[in-house]
C-alpha cells in the first residue's frame, strides 16, 4: 500500500498555483517556458503517480498493458522532470546568445539513454517486471535515480563554475532549490512507498517562483506595463529575428509633469497604457520611464504608419483623470524601426532605442527612424565602452611615454606618461575617445590611479637619474580631484615602489581649475606631502598669470594649438606670456613641436622644455627603454 497523505494536497496546491501563474502577465522568454515545463511535468507526475499506485493496489482489475504503459510513462516523465529542472538552471545562468547546442546535446544524451532503457521495458524487463503476483522492481530500476541525481549534480557544477556571473541572491536561490531536489530524490530512494518526493518538488517550484518567476517584479505600477529590465531580457532572446517594434514618447514629458502635476500625469500614463493594451492586445507593452513606451511583438499583423495615425488621433482627445477630474492634453512622438529590421544584438537594440528617444527634437510630431546605420554607429560606441571597461577592470591599460627635451642641453630630461588602450585587433583606441568614455562611465579615477602606479613602477625599475631623466609627468583628471583620499592613495603607491614624490609630476588641465577652492586646497595639501604640479594645456581655457601665482605649479605647458597659432600669425601675445611666466618663477614647456624651426623658435622665446613629434611620438615603455635608457 502507498501513503497518499502528501500527494493529494500537493496536486491541489500545484494546480491552483498554475492557474494563478497563467493569469499573470509573462514575457515569451526561455526561462519562463522552461519553468512551465517544470510545472507541467510535476503535475503530470503527480497524476501518473496516483493512477499507477491505485492501479497496482487493484492489480487484477486492470490489464497488464495498462499497468505497463502507465508505469513506463511515469518513469519517462520522472526523468524528464529532472532534465527540465536542470534546463531551467541553465537558462537562468546563461543568456540565450551564449548557449551552446553541443553542451545541451551532451547533457541531454544522458536523458535520451535513460528514456531508451525505460521504453525498452515494453519488450523486455528493464526497470520493473509484471507477473501474476503483481509489480516488482527489476535490474535497472535505480536508473531513474541516476538520471535525477545526474541533473542535480550537473546543476550544482554549472552553478559553481558560473558563480561570478550571479548576484548572491540568485546564487543562493538556485543552490537552494537544487538542494531541495537532492533531498527529495534521496528521501524517495529511502522511502519509495511514501509519495513525498513531489512535496520537495513543490517546495523547489515555490522557491523558483519567488526568486525568478514573480512577474510583479517586472511590472511598472503606474502603467501595468513591463519595466525596462524586462525589455532587456526579451531583446537578448530576439537575436536573428525581425519582431515588430514601435516606440512612443510623450512630447515634453517633464514640462507636462510640471504643468499638470505628477499625480495627474501618473494617472494619465495608466490611461495611455490601458488604451495601448486594448488597441493592440497582441503586442507586449514596456514602459521605459520619462513618458516612453515600447510596443513589441513577433507578428506582421500591424503596420507602424497605421498605428501612428491611430495613436495620434487618440492623443488629440483629452485623457480624463477620474481622481482630479482633470483633462490632460498631450502630444506624442514615435521611434520607428526600418523595414526588414533584424536584431543582431539585444544590447545594441536597447542602446539604439534609448539613443533614438534621446535624440528626438523639441518639436511635436517629430519622429525618429532607427536604421541599421544608426545601430552600427551605436555598436561601435558600445564596443568602445566595453573595451575601455575591460581594459581598466583587468588592468590592461598600457603606459606610453613621450620624451621632454631641455632647450639648454637638447637632451631628454623628462617624459610624459600617456594612457593607451588597444582594440582586440591590436590597434590603438584614440585617447580622445576612451578618455571621454572613462569620464562618463566612472572609470577615469581607476584609470588615472593605474597610470600613476605604472609610472611609479617604471621609475622604481629603472635608474632614471643615471640617464638624466629627472621626472615623469602623469595626467590627473579633474574628476580625480573630487576624491578626498587622493593624497593618501598616491602616497601609499609611492611607498609601495619606494619612489620619491618629486620623481612623479602631476599634470592638471585648466578644466580642473573651475572649482578653485577645492583645487587650491587639494594642491596645497599634496604639495606639503612632496608632490609637484604642472599646469597642462595652458591657453585652452581662461586662466591668467595672476591666478596661477596662487598655485604652487613648477611648470606651465603651453597648449599645442597656442604654439601652432603663434607660428601661423607671429602674434606678440605668446612671447609676453612666456616672459610673464618666467618672471613669476615658472618653467615653461612648449607642446606640439613638429619641426626644427618650431624648436628653435620656442627656445628663442625662452621656453625651458620642448615636447612633440619632432623629437618622438608617444612610444611604449619597451621602446622608450631601448631608445633612451640603454648604453650606446
Amino acid at each position: 500500500m502507498w501513503n497518499y497523505n502528501f500527494v493529494l494536497p500537493n496536486i491541489s496546491l500545484l494546480i491552483t498555483f498554475l492557474i494563478f501563474y497563467l493569469l499573470q502577465p509573462h514575457m515569451p522568454i526561455s526561462k519562463n517556458r522552461a519553468f512551465l515545463r517544470v510545472v507541467y511535468s510535476e503535475i503530470l507526475i503527480l497524476l501518473l503517480d496516483i493512477i499507477s499506485s491505485r492501479a497496482l493496489e487493484n492489480y487484477n482489475s486492470f490489464p497488464v498493458i495498462f499497468h505497463l504503459s502507465v508505469n513506463i510513462f511515469f518513469f519517462v516523465v520522472f526523468c524528464l522532470r529532472g532534465a527540465f529542472f536542470f534546463y531551467f538552471t541553465y537558462a537562468l545562468i546563461t543568456p540565450k546568445s551564449q548557449r551552446k547546442i553541443r553542451c545541451l546535446m551532451l547533457s541531454f544524451s544522458v536523458l535520451a539513454f535513460c528514456i531508451a532503457v525505460i521504453l525498452l521495458n515494453f519488450f523486455v524487463p528493464t526497470l520493473f517486471i509484471l507477473d501474476e503476483s503483481g509489480y516488482h522492481r527489476w535490474k535497472f530500476y535505480n536508473l531513474i535515480y541516476f538520471c535525477s541525481f545526474f541533473y542535480v549534480g550537473v546543476s550544482f557544477l554549472y552553478l559553481l563554475i558560473h558563480k561570478q556571473k550571479l548576484s548572491n541572491t540568485s546564487f543562493y536561490a538556485i543552490f537552494s532549490y537544487n538542494l531541495i531536489l537532492f533531498i527529495g530524490y534521496y528521501t524517495r530512494l529511502l522511502f519509495p512507498r511514501i509519495l513525498i518526493m513531489d512535496f520537495f518538488c513543490l517546495l523547489a517550484i515555490i522557491v523558483i517562483f519567488f526568486a525568478f518567476e514573480n512577474s510583479s517584479v517586472y511590472i511598472e505600477s503606474r502603467t501595468q506595463a513591463f519595466r525596462v529590465e524586462a525589455l532587456n531580457l526579451l531583446l537578448e532572446e530576439q537575436v536573428g529575428k525581425q519582431p515588430f517594434m514601435l516606440g512612443i514618447q510623450i512630447h515634453n514629458y517633464n514640462d507636462m509633469r510640471e504643468i499638470y502635476t505628477g499625480p495627474s500625469i501618473d494617472q494619465g500614463l495608466g490611461l495611455i497604457s490601458e488604451f495601448l493594451h486594448k488597441a493592440y492586445p497582441d503586442l507586449y507593452r514596456f514602459y521605459l520611464n520619462s513618458g516612453r513606451f515600447i510596443l513589441f511583438g513577433n507578428t506582421d499583423k500591424y503596420n507602424s504608419s497605421t498605428m501612428k495615425e491611430e495613436i495620434r488621433t487618440r492623443f488629440k482627445k483629452a485623457w480624463k483623470c477620474d481622481s482630479s477630474e482633470m483633462e490632460l492634453y498631450l502630444d506624442v512622438n514615435f521611434v520607428e524601426f526600418q523595414n526588414n529590421f533584424k536584431i543582431k544584438s539585444g544590447e545594441m537594440i536597447f542602446e539604439g532605442i534609448l539613443t533614438a528617444f534621446n535624440n528626438m527634437t523639441g518639436y511635436a510630431d517629430s519622429d525618429t527612424l532607427l536604421s541599421q546605420q544608426t545601430l552600427d554607429s551605436i555598436k561601435s560606441s558600445t564596443d568602445c565602452k566595453r573595451i575601455v571597461r575591460l581594459a581598466v577592470e583587468e588592468r590592461k591599460v598600457e603606459m606610453f611615454l613621450q620624451p621632454i627635451i631641455s632647450t639648454k642641453t637638447q637632451k631628454v630630461v623628462g617624459a610624459e606618461a600617456l594612457a593607451r588602450i588597444r582594440n582586440p585587433d591590436g590597434s590603438i583606441l584614440p585617447p580622445g575617445v576612451f578618455i571621454a568614455i572613462a569620464e562618463k562611465n566612472g572609470h577615469i579615477n581607476l584609470l588615472g590611479e593605474q597610470m600613476f602606479e605604472k609610472a611609479c613602477q617604471f621609475a622604481s625599475t629603472y635608474d632614471l637619474e643615471k640617464y638624466g631623466i629627472q621626472w615623469i609627468n602623469v595626467n590627473l583628471s579633474p574628476l580625480q580631484f573630487l576624491k578626498s583620499d587622493l593624497e593618501v592613495r598616491f602616497k601609499a603607491i609611492l611607498q609601495k615602489y619606494n619612489v620619491k614624490p618629486g620623481m612623479i609630476h602631476l599634470e592638471i588641465t585648466e578644466e580642473a581649475m573651475i572649482d578653485y577652492a577645492l583645487l587650491k586646497r587639494q594642491v596645497h595639501d599634496m604639495k606639503k606631502a612632496g608632490f609637484e604640479f604642472v599646469l597642462d594645456d595652458f591657453g585652452s581655457g581662461y586662466s591668467n598669470v595672476t591666478r596661477l601665482n596662487s598655485y604652487p605649479f613648477i611648470n606651465i605647458k603651453l597648449d599645442m594649438q597656442v604654439v601652432w597659432e603663434y607660428f601661423k600669425t607671429s602674434q606678440e601675445i605668446l612671447p609676453a606670456l612666456v616672459q610673464a611666466f618666467k618672471e613669476s618663477g615658472f618653467s615653461v614647456t612648449a607642446e606640439g613641436i613638429e619641426d626644427k624651426n618650431m624648436a628653435l623658435g620656442m627656445k628663442k622665446l625662452g621656453c625651458d622644455y620642448l615636447q612633440g613629434f619632432y623629437y618622438s611620438k608617444p612610444i611604449s615603455q619597451e621602446e622608450f627603454v631601448l631608445k633612451y635608457l640603454t648604453e650606446h
